[in-house]
């Protein structure tokens, strides 16, 4: 076959010209020539994605860190085998390898900020400490518990807002916080996440379907009140027609007819 290609490339004239194949290719083109690219070709894939509060875009559920002054930003992504290069209106801001794990976080330490609470646009340990005492104590314990364990604290943000997120509809806060008690003080062998988290909550869920109540009783005890608000749980509550004027001469009558008897 390499015969067959050489004679035809050699053979003279070509298209009336007085030379060959060859001969053009030659003179006239292997000058412009480049030469070949030291990695072989691979397929280009682009996604579009937005930077989380954390930092992170997600791609294919791994979340991979931007510098944290693209927080809220688009951006897109251009995935070339196991290489991914993130484009900021048309500049670089970030590379990675592609990690082949699922739901994980590969984070740049150089994109962290150094000073979280000063960044109002970025979630941190102390906007979490802040939003955690509206559901409970327990719920803190689980937070800062999940937070401690991070070698880069950002990567538990995500699961610090799933967590919040879970009090969200009716008795979710209470049912929440009795999630949250359970779990911190379960073993310690299994970490507090997410997942054992809305586990519980499930199972709860099951054991106050099979007790039916109402209110805060589905899920144990009823919660102590914050110290800045009276607990009103024993007041006995009267309708308003008890207080009509009607009522009250009544009342008032009946009062005194049982002190004259007495």
């Amino acid at each position: 076959m390499n015969a067959q290609v050489d004679r035809i490339n050699v053979r003279t004239p070509l298209r009336g010209q007085q030379l060959s194949r060859k001969a053009l290719f030659d003179s006239a083109e292997q000058a412009e020539l480049l030469p070949l690219p030291d990695d072989p070709w691979q397929p280009v894939t682009w996604k579009k994605a937005k930077v989380s509060r954390d930092y992170h875009l997600e791609i294919a559920t791994v979340k991979y860190s931007v510098p944290y002054a693209y927080v809220g930003r688009q951006v897109e992504a251009k995935i070339t085998g196991d290489h991914l290069v993130v484009y900021c209106d048309g500049k670089v801001i970030a590379d990675h390898r592609i990690d082949a794990r699922k739901h994980v976080f590969v984070t740049n330490p150089d994109h962290v900020p150094t000073y979280h609470q000063h960044a109002s646009d970025l979630w941190s340990r102390a906007y979490f400490e802040r939003q955690a005492p509206k559901t409970g104590l327990h719920t803190v314990e689980a937070i800062i518990s999940v937070l401690d364990r991070q070698r880069i604290e950002a990567q538990g943000y995500r699961t610090c807002r799933n967590i919040l997120d879970l009090a969200k509809g009716d008795n979710n806060k209470i049912l929440l916080e009795r999630a949250c008690q359970h779990v911190v003080a379960q073993d310690t062998s299994r970490p507090v996440s997410y997942t054992a988290i809305k586990q519980r909550m499930v199972a709860l869920r099951a054991q106050a379907a099979a007790r039916p109540t109402t209110g805060a009783e589905q899920f144990g005890a009823p919660l102590e009140p914050p110290v800045d608000r009276r607990d009103t749980s024993g007041a006995y509550l009267a309708g308003s027609q008890r207080f009509r004027p009607n009522a009250l001469l009544k009342n008032s009558s009946a009062n005194q007819l049982d002190g004259g008897q007495n």
